[in-house]
């Protein structure tokens, strides 16, 4: 283990990587040149991180740019305006008749006061309710 050690001290002391063997004033050189390096990269990553944000205001307009082409595709498109009118169509029907989903909420409704049938009970409106859910 001590010729190990000893191999890795030399290696590194060729290249100038650790004061092996010598006077506390290279020791401190060294550890002064070891600290401006690392406080060097430090400061080399935060502006690299810093400009990386700078371009985050560049998102939106870049966004809005590919939108646009998607908007132009549509237009030119006869089958795609066809397509998006049905589904638009679709989009804008009214489902506030929706027959099922009132019998599903009677049953529902019984089911919870423990009811045999939903015949006592009318559904007048169905309405979201506005809760805010926290974890």
């Amino acid at each position: 283990m001590k010729k190990l050690s000893a191999i890795i001290c030399t290696i590194a002391c060729a290249f100038g990587l650790t004061a092996c063997e010598s006077d506390l004033g290279d020791k401190m050189a060294t550890a002064a040149l070891n600290t401006v390096i690392g406080m060097g990269t430090v400061f080399a990553v935060l502006i690299l991180i810093i400009f990386i944000i700078s371009l985050f205001r560049f998102i939106p307009i870049i966004q809005d740019k590919v939108a646009q082409r998607k908007a132009r595709k549509k237009e030119n498109g006869s089958i795609d305006n066809t397509i998006a009118q049905i589904v638009e169509m679709e989009e804008s029907a009214d489902l506030s008749d929706d027959l099922e989903l009132v019998a599903v909420i009677a049953a529902a409704i019984a089911a919870s006061e423990g009811a045999a049938s939903a015949d006592g009970f009318v559904v007048r409106s169905i309405r979201k309710a506005n809760r805010v859910r926290r974890a």
